[in-house]
């Protein structure tokens, strides 16, 4: 993917606006990665890679409702080559409620809808094609900025936030109420034996 020169400035210019945020997003996972040291850990996008990661990338991805978190996780198994639906042994799928506090966040809207900043805008949500938003990766998470803001891409009003592991601290991603779900784990467990 190469930018013209007007579009790289129009992403470094966008990189300067970067903003904190401190908000609750949703993860929907498997129930294979439901521990919660899973949750977080960014392994998916290290293997495949994403919209706005390239593989080998510590990335989670959040969604700013529950549904929205469910709605994604179909879309990605279409793209990566399986059916729409997912499968029966993919469930129970858990969403968990993660906290964010993070400093250095930039919102794609910020790039525009005109212009060069919106020719990349645009091509960052090509629905087919991640080059663009990979490209653009790259270069933000060099410059340190922990995650983006985006809208999904399967027009349900949702929008998404990609958090990027290694420009985080330990306090950036907190799912919620983590100590009661491990209780209720370990008592699910126990009734079992």
């Amino acid at each position: 993917m190469t930018f013209t020169a007007k579009q790289r400035a129009a992403i470094e210019s966008w990189i300067g606006t970067a903003a904190p945020i401190a908000d609750t997003f949703f993860r929907s996972v498997e129930r294979r990665w439901m521990d919660p040291d899973d949750v977080l850990s960014g392994e998916g996008t290290v293997a495949s890679g994403g919209r706005f990661a390239a593989a080998g990338v510590r990335a989670v991805y959040l969604s700013t409702t529950d549904s929205g978190a469910s709605k994604e996780t179909t879309a990605r198994k279409s793209r990566l080559g399986g059916s729409a639906l997912i499968s029966t042994a993919k469930y129970p799928r858990i969403v968990f409620a993660v906290t964010t506090k993070l400093q250095r966040v930039l919102r794609l809207e910020d790039l525009g809808s005109s212009g060069p900043g919106g020719d990349v805008r645009k091509a960052c949500l090509e629905e087919g094609d991640l080059t663009a938003s990979v490209y653009v990766a790259t270069q933000i998470e060099k410059a340190g900025i922990q995650g983006i803001i985006f809208p999904s891409v399967m027009k349900s009003g949702d929008d998404n936030l990609i958090v990027y592991v290694a420009n985080c601290d330990s306090e950036a991603l907190q799912i919620q109420n983590e100590d009661e779900f491990i209780l209720q784990v370990k008592n699910i467990a126990a009734k079992r034996k």
